[in-house]
């Protein structure tokens, strides 16, 4: 599957970004990502993380590949909602690093014109001067809305909105 444009313009902004993974006893691992990039068309997704902040994550993502993301626009708190099932952990590579950067600009950069103060703004994404990133790369299987409101989880299908509308296309696959 590949993303539906809406979504891979969601992505590509100002948006917070949560990760998580399950264990066997389906105990959830979750972990704040510090940026994204598509490949493909949004055929696959990539989402870095910091191993000292996710070993448990790593570990049950190693373990059996589940995952499910969110991304939320920092501004509309349009939300959206991407699970995969066959997420590995691969280098965080030099495309990675840069869009790491590019994120954390422009989502820092969309906090302060919200009047955030910029320690905030900019202390949102700081890690430390060699801090150890991996990446998570996974195809996208589902996407739900997950704005909140109304249509809140539900399934999205091309072309489908990300506010609280209703669309004739939710619930498409």
């Amino acid at each position: 599957m590949s993303l539906d444009p809406v979504v891979l313009a969601l992505l590509a902004g100002p948006v917070a970004i949560s990760v998580a993974g399950r264990n066997a006893e389906l105990c959830p691992s979750v972990a704040h990502a510090y940026g994204c990039r598509t490949l493909e068309g949004g055929k696959l997704i990539r989402v870095f993380v910091l191993r000292e902040e996710t070993r448990q994550l790593l570990a049950d993502i190693n373990a059996n590949g589940e995952v499910a993301t969110v991304y939320s626009d920092v501004r509309s708190f349009r939300s959206v909602q991407i699970k995969g099932q066959d997420a590995r952990i691969v280098p965080f590579d030099t495309a990675d690093v840069q869009q790491r950067l590019a994120h954390g600009r422009i989502t820092a950069d969309e906090l302060l014109a919200l009047g955030y103060p910029s320690a905030l703004a900019h202390g949102y994404f700081s890690v430390p001067a060699k801090a150890d990133f991996v990446t998570i790369e996974f195809a996208p299987r589902d996407v739900f809305r997950q704005t909140p409101g109304p249509g809140a989880g539900d399934k999205l299908g091309k072309g489908a909105k990300l506010d609280h509308s209703h669309d004739d296309k939710a619930g498409a696959a």
